[in-house]
Parts: C-alpha cells; structure tokens; sequence
C-alpha cells in the first residue's frame, strides 16, 4: 500500500512544489518587472526539481512492478 500512495502521492508533491517556487516570479513576469539572471536561476531549480521527481517516481513504479504485482 505504500509503494501505492508514493505512485500517487509524488507527483502531487512535485507539482505543489513547482507551483509555490514559481508563483512570485509569476507575478513579476505580469507586472514586467523579471530580472534575466533570476529567472535563469529559477529555471535550475525547477529542473532539479522535475529530475529529482521522476527519479523518485520511476523508483516508486519499479518497487511497486518488482514487490506488489
């Protein structure tokens, strides 16, 4: 049952996590007001952010192929 919720459970933690790191630069890009350099760093975080959640997920789908099914 836990390799079900982690199936489930990580790329809703993985979509929370890019919304909130991306809603005030958000903002910025509305108002006008980006500076470049941010958000070229923001882009590093994001990427990080999505490889570290695919890695999790695809270890959580094989635990649950190799031990559930």
């Amino acid at each position: 049952m836990i390799w079900l919720l982690g199936v489930i459970g990580i790329p809703i933690l993985v979509v929370a996590l890019l919304f909130f790191s991306a809603a005030e630069d958000f903002m910025q890009i509305i108002r006008l007001r980006i500076d470049f350099s941010r958000m070229f760093g923001d882009l590093i975080h994001v990427l990080l952010i999505l490889i570290i959640g695919a890695l999790a997920e695809l270890f959580f789908l094989y635990q649950l192929v190799v031990h559930v099914l």
